[in-house]
């Protein structure tokens, strides 16, 4: 069963002792994100064991086992999440494009990024991050993307053409402000400078 009293997720998770606990953990967790429709990730807290394991289900089944962050490039991207612990929720959250791993059960440091053009590479990087701030007692509310309000360096007249970039899939279009502002304070569009 999963987990959705967010004071219970958020709880700081222990390491485990041995691979060997780890890898049942990561078992179990498996096991349970088989029955989810369109879950991709599972922290151990999630299904009520308080302990550092998690697994990501992007390119294959990958198991972490007291995983932790050691690097996260500067730049990062809007990418819209949810999660198996707030079902029917979903939000944009600001997320790192690249981040570096270890892991007690990889050998060598583990680099996913966002910075391709494959799809499944930011739901990779984006769901690792995801489930590591689940290990930390991080909800994806904490990293929710708000949108910054634009100040044009002077007033935008309602016939004067801007340019504008979609977060999602980063397309841009030049259209008049009167059509362009709705996008704009809808947040799934940024202005780009007038």
């Amino acid at each position: 069963m999963i987990i959705t009293e967010e004071t219970k997720l958020r709880l700081m998770c222990e390491e485990v002792k041995t691979i060997e606990e780890g890898e049942e953990i990561g078992a179990q967790l498996l096991k349970e994100l088989t029955k989810s429709e369109n879950g991709i990730g599972l922290a151990a807290n999630q299904i009520g064991i308080n302990k550092r394991v998690c697994v990501i289900n992007v390119k294959e089944p990958l198991v972490l086992i007291n995983p932790t962050i050691v690097e996260r490039s500067e730049e990062t991207f809007v990418f819209p999440e949810g999660c198996l612990s707030f079902p029917n929720k979903h939000i944009k959250t600001t997320r790192n494009v690249s981040v570096t791993v270890e892991s007690d059960n990889h050998e060598g440091k583990m680099v996913f990024t966002a910075d391709s053009d494959k799809v499944d590479d930011a739901f990779e990087t984006a769901c690792v991050q995801h489930e590591i701030d689940h290990l930390d007692g991080i909800t994806m509310f904490d990293r929710q993307y708000t949108q910054q309000p634009y100040k044009a360096p002077h007033k935008i007249g309602r016939n004067e053409k801007v340019t504008i970039t979609s977060f999602e899939n980063k397309q841009s279009k030049t259209i008049k402000w009167k059509k362009a502002q709705p996008l704009v304070e809808s947040g799934d569009w940024s202005l780009a400078e007038v």
